[in-house]
């Protein structure tokens, strides 16, 4: 039961991102939630627009990186469409 316990746990934590105020972000989420959340971010980078193909026509995906600075750690969330498609965090 304890290792149970201890599983659920870890599986929680790793599911995503806990915002400081104790929310959880995680991939496919929304971008308004990480504006509600930690506000704008420290770096906004514009990767243009992307052009995928789908049911027989050209749609364009625009793709956007946010990186924010919580303390000594950066985070990276990569937003497609306004979706959060990837998140990343490093130390330095």
């Amino acid at each position: 039961m304890k290792k149970l316990f201890i599983l659920m746990i870890a599986i929680m934590l790793l599911c995503g991102f806990r915002a400081p105020n104790g929310n959880i972000i995680s991939k496919g989420d929304l971008s308004d939630k990480l504006l509600i959340n930690l506000g704008e971010p420290n770096v906004r980078t514009d990767l243009g627009l992307v052009q995928t193909r789908a049911f027989g026509g050209v749609f364009y995906i625009k793709r956007e990186v946010w990186i924010y600075r919580i303390d000594q750690y950066n985070y990276r969330f990569i937003i497609q469409n306004g979706q959060i498609v990837d998140e990343h965090w490093t130390r330095f």
